[in-house]
């Protein structure tokens, strides 16, 4: 379904179908007029019972047909509801996926799926299917009489005229409920995802109120739609019963002056006046998730429109694990300052470079450039001589290992996590990539082994247990090239230990590594330094060459504001500013990009 440009051309059938069933359907609902009618004119008039039981088997076989026909039509808009999120929940998940903030935003379009899929099972839609029928039941009206006939047609004018005030009054509130919903979900799942800090800091008042207010207009937005939209459903179904009784009343004056009239006439009158109006008064009710389900689909056509079709790559060879960044530029997607400002350097397959600098120096966004989780702004990134955009996501994926800043792992088995989510992970693959990170001893210490469930419902890990684990699915398939960010951030010492004799590794099997570290624990694992400052590269080369010039460098900054150079500087990786330091650079901290 995902190269069709009509993404409705798969459950256009579905909704054919259903259309044809609610004909059927209220074709037979003239059953009951048609029986009382007959009983009146006939039954009662000839007194017979052979006539009444006749007329009787066949209104119940007809009305158990139109039962089925109901039946079958809530499976058809049901399955037609499934195969429509079917069809475009995946393409809506990888477009999420894709975006540059997809590990950011939350995929909207997917709960726009489900609304909609949810609205083509609720009355509401079968309303939508009957309303083309109401015409032909106005019609027998005014066969049975012209004037019941305006009369019907009056009330559903004005039931029509309900309606579109409904429509009017409640657009804005309904689309400022849902905006303002989803802010305030989305709020409240960031600091879920945060609740220690904002427990260990006192915030829990300010985040609550934050949230609050988000959906305070939420709230009272939805209220007033509701308040309005219960209004007019009252004055709708008061309209309907008003109409009733104008029938009836109409109807017995008919009798009383026409002598062709029968009494059956006017009951069958009054139910066929109530099955013209029924698909607007039903519409009426359930206005509110009509607008939804529009919204929901306006969004949804929006993203698949604002997103083109992937196109189909050529399968390209395995890398050699060279890495290449030509005159690299990275800004904001909101604009303001690069983060990356022009930079270029090169990587044979198998070093193991180190990439350093102060904070904000621009070192994640580089990580992220560097496996194709942000897009440039302009230059390019090549693997193994070819641009990451020739490249098909999932084709270069299993040459890539990654581990973020911010080490998150899925809702699933360990064994799962490190296979990259393969539901049918290759067990040795596993467990190599697991000894070569480290963390073979530690996952057998766990009561489940491989197959200890992660997360809220199994086991919790601590933030170095989640590194290690997910720097064994970095490794997982022996990747070309492999870009850690700041991977030891919260190990403990035999966690770096594990890490750096990794690394090796990876250098003597030829698997080029890039470490983003603060942390000189490291060095002995790294052939080269990249010292990255402010978006540009400030050093690289081979690490003892760059320590040496690092050191010189220091020491010249230190003699010039007449700091006294420490010699255990040469240990730290980062040069860091005079304020966060000893005062070994003369220079100011740099700005975070």
């Amino acid at each position: 379904m995902a190269g069709d440009q009509d993404p409705l051309a798969g459950c256009r059938r579905g909704l054919l179908a259903a259309g044809g069933f609610s004909l059927a359907l209220n074709l037979l609902m003239l059953t009951v007029p048609l029986y009382m009618t007959s009983v009146y004119d006939r039954v009662l008039s000839s007194r017979s019972g052979e006539t009444l039981l006749m007329l009787t088997l066949v209104a119940v076989g007809a009305l158990a047909l139109a039962g089925l026909l109901e039946a079958v039509r809530q499976i058809v808009l049901m399955r037609t509801g499934a195969r429509l999120e079917a069809a475009l929940g995946e393409r809506l998940l990888h477009i999420s996926l894709s975006s540059p903030a997809g590990n950011e935003s939350e995929p909207q379009g997917l709960r726009d799926l489900s609304q909609l899929r949810q609205f083509l099972s609720s009355p509401t839609v079968c309303a939508v299917f009957d309303a083309p029928v109401a015409p032909l039941f106005m019609a027998l009206l005014f066969i049975i009489h012209p004037h019941l006939g305006w009369i019907t047609l009056a009330a559903s004018v004005l039931l029509l005229a309900v309606s579109y005030a409904n429509r009017q009054l409640t657009k804005h509130p309904l689309s400022e409920a849902a905006q303002s919903g989803s802010a305030a979900l989305q709020r409240a799942q960031v600091q879920a995802r945060n609740a220690d800090v904002i427990r260990a800091m006192g915030m829990t008042g300010s985040s609550v109120g934050s949230w609050w207010r988000e959906n305070a207009v939420s709230l009272s937005s939805a209220d007033r739609a509701g308040v309005t939209n219960a209004s007019l459903s009252g004055l709708s179904r008061f309209l309907r019963l008003i109409l009733q009784i104008s029938i009836l009343g109409y109807g017995a004056l008919l009798v009383l002056t026409h002598s062709t009239m029968s009494a059956g006439i006017i009951f069958a009158a009054s139910i066929i006046s109530a099955r013209a109006l029924a698909p607007v008064d039903q519409i009426v009710g359930g206005w509110k998730s009509f607008v939804a389900a529009g919204h929901s689909w306006r969004r949804i056509k929006a993203i698949l429109e604002g997103t083109p079709e992937p196109e189909a790559r050529m399968k390209l060879p395995v890398p050699d694990g060279s890495v290449a960044v030509e005159k690299l530029i990275h800004a904001p997607a909101t604009g303001g300052e690069p983060i990356i400002k022009g930079i270029s350097f090169e990587i044979e397959p198998g070093e193991v470079v180190g990439v350093i600098g102060p904070s904000g120096a621009g070192k994640s966004t580089l990580a992220r450039l560097l496996v194709g989780a942000l897009q440039p702004t302009q230059g390019l990134v090549r693997i193994g001589g070819d641009d990451l955009r020739h490249w098909a996501p999932d084709a270069l994926g299993p040459h890539v290992g990654y581990v973020p800043q911010d080490v998150e792992l899925f809702p699933t088995t360990i064994a799962c996590n490190i296979a990259r989510m393969d539901p049918n992970p290759d067990a040795d693959e596993v467990v190599t990539a697991a000894r070569l990170a480290g963390c073979h001893k530690l996952i057998q210490r766990m009561r489940d082994g491989y197959e200890t469930v992660i997360g809220p419902s199994g086991q919790v890990l601590s933030g170095g247990q989640r590194q290690r684990v997910a720097l064994a699915r970095a490794l997982y398939g022996r990747p070309r090239v492999v870009v850690l960010d700041e991977p030891n951030a919260s190990l403990d010492g035999e966690g770096e230990h594990a890490l750096v004799t990794a690394l090796q590794a990876c250098r003597e099997a030829g698997i080029t590594c890039i470490v983003i570290t603060q942390r000189p624990n490291v060095v002995p694992a790294l052939t080269q330094l990249l010292v990255l400052r402010e978006g540009r590269i400030e050093d690289f080369g081979p690490k003892e060459d760059v320590l040496r010039r690092q050191m010189r460098r220091k020491a010249t900054d230190g003699a010039g504001t007449g700091a006294r150079v420490e010699p255990r500087a040469a240990s730290n990786l980062s040069p860091v500013p005079a304020e966060a330091a000893p005062p070994v650079m003369g220079r100011p901290a740099a700005s975070a990009s």
